[in-house]
């Protein structure tokens, strides 16, 4: 067993000073033999009562709020409004969660065949123990009582927490208060589990193990695809729903006026730069056209980009992966570059735009992949039709964005062409700042995510941990 493991503080550039233990193999078998015992009591529970439980846990997660916001921005390096931004978010989730379920009291539907005297109840059930891993760049609304759990509570399911490493303390004290919320309604012990691991030796353990029905990962692709493979091997394999990033394609178009080239240009600007740009859905390519419009939009990003502020990554290993990745596209021919000049701290990323020609994109495939931090490349293109060859040759993508003026005709043949890679279009705006309500899809084509028709954000993403059983009876007279 690891004899310790510390977060980072990415203001400070130092390490935490508090100790986390990797949970033992023992730990994790005792909390996994309550698993079934818990999943059968909770799944016989009304939907009433998991209204109840999500209730319970946010009323907990309130009483703490100080003391999460602490560990929350000494193990993230991100600020005091993202904070209370994120922390808006995910009690706003519980509470759309648990409305939904007190109105919708069943999940059933009925349905009679008179001819035959038949009828038929189709009901939503749990599918099992859901695994899901905590993300690194969002330690409330993606992490341990984030989105993943929320969903898979309101579905009727018992839920293990695989804590990320850098949020151990953020985890921890959130793992406490669902923890209360469930001992307060004397819910069964084993329905929430929380494990701490410094690497992924438990992640996959858990992955492999018959009692996980399902799994729920926010994060890279190597790690969704390593997750997916993996629960593949089982005897019985299970479903991965895995949200594995992307570079969320954004199309300018020839007729924005002077002043909606301002517009857009400030807020790609920031949806590029803000809190280093570690958020799946931040704008990681620009289509801009030539001639005389494209310039001046160009122009006006180019300014606006470099008013942004350098700012910590998450920790280390990100911002050694984003140099890595950043330098590697700058360094391509054909490639220039607008970078940040200024002498940064810790770990701060350099704020960078790179540029290049459509027939040099189409030709690097390292181009079309993320770059995860405050980086976006912009791509000139010549004309529709090769803008067009842009788009088809992309891969899945989170999100697609358009900015058009008032006299774009075409409007939406881009918008029918956006709707084989992406899984949200965003007209006359920026991709980021996903919105927590019944209508958001978040989700995507292969590979940004592992099934398009499922969302991670919103009370459809139940359906990941949710099957479906009829019960037909015929009616003897």
């Amino acid at each position: 067993m690891s004899v310790g493991f510390r977060t980072f503080n990415p203001t400070l550039n130092t390490w935490n000073d508090e100790v986390y233990v990797r949970t033992s193999e023992n730990e994790v078998n005792q909390k996994l033999k309550l698993l079934p015992s818990a999943q059968d009591s909770y799944r016989r529970l009304s939907v009433l009562n998991r209204a109840d439980y999500l209730h319970a846990i946010h009323r907990s997660l309130q009483k703490r709020m100080g003391i999460i916001k602490d560990f929350y921005l000494k193990e993230s390096g991100l600020s005091e409004s993202r904070f209370e931004t994120e922390w808006k978010r995910t009690l706003d989730t519980i509470i759309l969660f648990e409305q939904y379920l007190r109105s919708h009291p069943s999940f059933e539907k009925k349905g009679y065949l008179p001819t035959d005297s038949i009828q038929m109840r189709k009901a939503a059930l749990p599918i099992g123990p859901i695994l899901v891993l905590g993300s690194s760049n969002f330690p409330l609304a993606y992490s341990t009582v984030g989105g993943d759990t929320v969903a898979a509570f309101a579905a009727g399911c018992c839920v293990i927490v695989k804590a990320h490493p850098m949020h151990a303390g953020t985890s921890s004290v959130v793992a406490a208060c669902i923890e209360e919320a469930r001992k307060t309604l004397n819910l069964p012990e084993g329905l929430f589990t929380h494990i701490l691991d410094d690497g992924i030796g438990l992640a996959q353990q858990l992955c492999l193990d018959e009692r996980i029905q399902g799994i729920g990962f926010t994060g890279s692709f190597k790690g969704g695809k390593a997750l997916m493979d993996l629960a593949q091997t089982r005897k019985n394999p299970i479903p991965v729903f895995a949200e594995m990033g992307s570079v969320n394609p954004v199309i300018i178009l020839q007729d924005l006026s002077t002043d909606q080239q301002q517009h857009a240009a400030k807020k790609l600007a920031f949806s590029i730069g803000n809190d280093a740009g570690q958020f799946c859905t931040k704008p990681g390519l620009i289509f801009i056209p030539k001639g005389e419009m494209g310039s001046s939009f160009l122009t006006l990003l180019i300014q606006a980009f470099s008013e942004i502020s350098p700012v910590p990554m998450l920790h280390p290993r990100i911002h050694e992966n984003f140099d890595k990745r950043r330098i590697d596209v700058i360094s391509l021919k054909g490639v220039q570059h607008h970078t940040h000049q200024g002498a940064l701290n810790g770990i701060e990323g350099r704020c960078t735009l790179a540029e290049t020609e459509m027939s040099i994109f189409l030709q690097s495939q390292s181009m079309h992949e993320e770059v995860f931090g405050p980086f976006s490349l912009i791509v000139r293109y010549e004309n529709s039709e090769e803008l067009r060859t842009g788009i088809q040759t992309l891969s899945g993508q989170l999100t697609g964005s358009l900015f058009y003026g008032n006299h774009s005709g075409l409007v939406d043949e881009w918008i029918h062409l956006l709707t084989d890679k992406v899984g949200r279009i965003v007209l006359n705006d920026v991709p980021t700042g996903v919105r927590v309500m019944e209508t958001m899809h978040h989700g995507g084509p292969f590979p940004a995510s592992s099934d398009a028709r499922f969302t991670a954000v919103g009370t459809d993403s139940m359906l990941r941990f949710q099957k479906y059983v009829t019960i037909q009876q015929q009616n003897i007279t």
